[in-house]
């Protein structure tokens, strides 16, 4: 399985955009379970930990579907993080400052 961007330093830290900006309540739900199933048929190759940056629907109508997709994609059977994109720039800000330590030790 590939991911957008991935580091390892313990382990790996997989980084996925999820966009979930979809037109339609079951594409985002197909879409959700697709990654879910996805991580569940590796869980077992090596230990990592998925980090999901998602993109909510710009449709106030398909929010209870987004939300609903959160949900599925919380039963990730592997340590994961979910993140918002209000949440995006802590998050990267935070990643960032981990890579750099891990750079710096392994120096």
């Amino acid at each position: 399985m590939e991911f957008a961007r991935a580091y390892k330093n313990e382990q790996w830290h997989c980084i996925e955009a999820l966009s979930l900006d979809l037109a339609l309540a079951e594409s985002i739900k197909d879409k959700a379970h697709r990654w879910l199933g996805q991580i569940a048929s590796v869980q077992n190759a090596e230990r990592f930990h998925v980090h999901f940056l998602v993109g909510a629907p710009q449709t106030p109508e398909l929010r209870e579907s987004y939300e609903n997709a959160l949900k599925i994609l919380a039963k990730v059977p592997v340590p994961h993080e979910i993140v918002s994109e209000e949440g995006a720039s802590g998050f990267a800000s935070r990643m960032g400052k981990l890579v750099v330590e891990h750079e710096r030790r392994s120096a």
